[in-house]
């Protein structure tokens, strides 16, 4: 493959922010701010321009404009945190303007369409990354250590259930917009679940069944089972109810559970017992992990970095889940099946 990469930086990047809603308030802009000695200038872009305007004017010296066309000729990169059915056409079309690309999760829908992306940026010497920041966990990462270290045996079965009352603060609302997309748990918190088991896993599993409680619009509830190799996986996900929001992880030798939420503390058994790891120090002096993708970001504008996760890394992921919207049917549901018997006695 060729190597059409930019050479170094010699000044500090200006940064467009794609899409102000949640997360860009949450997550993308206080981590923008910590690392605000790196960015030349922030441009925010919504097509709401007053909800741009009053995000830029809690930035600081940010500017806003409502269409991230005007300025592709003037940014070195972007941040794409648009709702989940723009997030391919902007990042190619940002890609094929020669400019570097952090999209937020799910990168895509379809397999194709990651692969697409991965052409475009190495056609234009660009690079394209992913915020999967599960992977970034302390308690994933050490996960997959001990894992691979053999520690806890073959795997046997991984159990993963996660779910509560869908409560995020949503700017537009398209997460239930069935004219926006049919698409729903299982694409959006699905792209963390399915990408941190094929992290853990080392590869992509195959897919036994997929259930939901779709009508045909944007699915709430999802129950997946896989196989990967000799072990079993099933994952349950709820947007309606909470579950129990744990996973446990079951080899030959050994088992490691944990809290989804808890990105800290795990409990491994083995033939020595049982213990509860910390895996992250208290003080290390080190960039948080969920500010880790945006100082990498920034990092990898400048050329003296890779991406943490590029795209390829969760091209595994993205066709799971294309593969169990392929098999899904629908739970049954025998009190709205059924037809009603009327006794003519």
């Amino acid at each position: 493959m060729m190597n059409n990469q930019q050479p170094p930086q010699r000044t500090l990047p200006t940064i467009a922010l794609i899409g102000c809603g949640a997360i860009a308030e949450k997550f993308y802009l206080p981590a923008l701010r910590q690392f605000a000695s790196g960015v030349e200038k922030v441009i925010l872009v919504d097509s709401n321009p007053e909800r741009a305007r009053q995000l830029a004017a809690s930035f600081g010296d940010a500017d806003s404009v409502s269409n991230y066309q005007d300025i592709m000729d003037c940014i070195q990169g972007a941040i794409v945190a648009v709702p989940h059915h723009l997030h391919v056409p902007i990042s190619k079309d940002l890609l094929t303007h020669d400019v570097h690309v952090l999209c937020e999760k799910p990168l895509a829908e379809t397999g194709q369409e990651v692969r697409e992306m991965v052409r475009l940026a190495d056609a234009h010497g660009v690079t394209i990354a992913v915020n999967n920041t599960r992977r970034l966990v302390p308690s994933s990462r050490k996960i997959k250590e001990i894992i691979t270290s053999g520690e806890i045996g073959s795997l046997r079965s991984i159990s993963y259930l996660e779910g509560g009352e869908f409560d995020w603060p949503t700017a537009s609302g398209f997460y239930f917009n069935s004219k926006i997309s049919r698409k729903g748990v299982l694409l959006d918190l699905g792209a963390h679940v399915f990408d941190v088991i094929c992290f853990w896993l080392g590869g992509k599993p195959e897919i036994l069944s997929s259930e939901s409680d779709s009508f045909g619009g944007c699915e709430a509830v999802a129950a997946v089972s896989m196989r990967y190799q000799d072990c079993i996986c099933t994952v349950r996900m709820s947007r309606l109810g909470k579950l129990p929001n744990s996973f446990r992880i079951i080899g030959e030798k050994g088992s490691i559970e944990g809290a989804i939420h808890d990105w800290r503390t795990i409990t491994l058994t083995t033939s020595r017992g049982t213990s509860m790891i910390d895996t992250q120090p208290r003080d290390n002096g080190k960039v948080h992990f969920s500010r880790m993708p945006i100082a990498n970001f920034l990092d990898v504008i400048r050329g003296a970095a890779t991406p943490l996760i590029p795209a390829s890394h969760v091209l595994d992921s993205i066709e799971l889940i294309q593969e169990a919207y392929g098999r899904t049917t629908r739970f049954p549901l025998p009190w709205y099946e059924q037809k009603e018997v009327v006794d003519a006695d």
